[in-house]
């Protein structure tokens, strides 16, 4: 697997915690301008922008990372297969990794009448945990 396919991510040890036992399925995270966008979106290959999704967009247009087009997000994501995640940022802490069964994308709040812009969020569909670390308490 490539680092693209991975993905850190720290996290509350309520949201931890439903996730191991199986009752937390998605986990969402904002999708901003700048590092988070280059690290959940793929990147296109012939320019320094990201890729579009084709089911979704005119190749002809331009998309900034914050169009509401119609409700659907215009961009790829990466392929992440797995999430590593881990409560706060002490040394020792609970981690784990999740399996990640799918990605899409849901607007979160959206401005405009008609709607024009959305702040996205990237919702991971979380599958099997592994690799359960609990700290000693």
């Amino acid at each position: 697997m490539n680092n693209d396919e991975e993905l850190y991510l720290p996290i509350k040890q309520v949201y931890f915690d439903q996730i191991v036992a199986g009752t937390k399925k998605e986990e969402y995270r904002e999708v901003k301008l700048g590092i988070t966008m280059n690290r959940y979106l793929k990147k296109a290959d012939n320019s320094s922008g990201f890729e579009l999704n084709p089911e979704t967009t005119d190749s002809s247009k331009t998309y900034y990372w914050d169009d509401y087009n119609n409700g659907n997000y215009p961009f790829v994501p990466k392929d992440i297969k797995r999430l590593n995640l881990a409560v706060g940022y002490a040394k020792d802490r609970d981690t784990c990794t999740v399996e990640v069964e799918s990605i899409t994308f849901e607007p979160g709040r959206v401005l405009g009448n008609p709607p024009q812009f959305a702040w996205w969020l990237m919702v991971f569909h979380l599958g099997k945990v592994s690799n359960v670390y609990r700290k000693k308490r």
